[in-house]
């Protein structure tokens, strides 16, 4: 196989992502560099559930890592006093991501839960975002990102709890 073929599958997709984001609404809240980076988020999440064990927990990291950048990147387009007059306190449709409810409640964790699968239900989610040419708002963008980030977070604490049962096996 070529280098040149090898890199075609990242170019058509990086091509069909910009192609979406071209075709959304200017008028959309959310800018175009929120959207790579929801991308990028996507590719990384993709990556990590499709990933041996060896690999999981990096994976993960790399996950978080996109997933705080788009909460922050969206945190900060979205802060008044920018200028943007249609996204400030005193207009009805302003939504304070700060002042959105913690997710820190208990994670939904035990026998019936698949922490994987819940996590490619909720890149789907945010695929879907990502891929509709309807407006999405701060905040509904913002709340799809905290929840793949739970969804993460419970895949983590089951990944671990695998890793550490491996790694502890009583003595028989």
């Amino acid at each position: 196989m070529t280098a040149q073929e090898q890199d075609t599958p990242p170019v058509m997709a990086d091509a069909v992502i910009a192609q979406v984001i071209q075709l959304k609404d200017p008028d959309e809240a959310i800018s175009s560099a929120i959207w790579w980076r929801v991308a990028e988020l996507l590719r990384t999440c993709t990556t990590a559930t499709t990933s041996g064990p060896h690999l999981t927990n990096t994976l993960l990291e790399h996950a978080f890592t996109a997933t705080d950048d788009v909460l922050s990147s969206l945190s900060a387009d979205s802060e008044p006093g920018r200028g943007d007059v249609s996204h400030s306190p005193s207009t009805p449709d302003f939504v304070s991501l700060e002042s959105a409810p913690p997710l820190d409640a208990a994670l939904p964790l035990g026998a019936g839960y698949d922490a994987l699968a819940a996590t490619r239900r909720s890149c789907l989610r945010l695929a879907r975002l990502l891929f509709s040419l309807d407006p999405t708002t701060p905040a509904l963008l913002a709340t799809r990102v905290n929840q793949l980030r739970r969804a993460l977070t419970a895949w983590r604490f089951e990944a671990l709890d695998a890793a550490v049962g491996h790694r502890v096996r009583p003595a028989s």
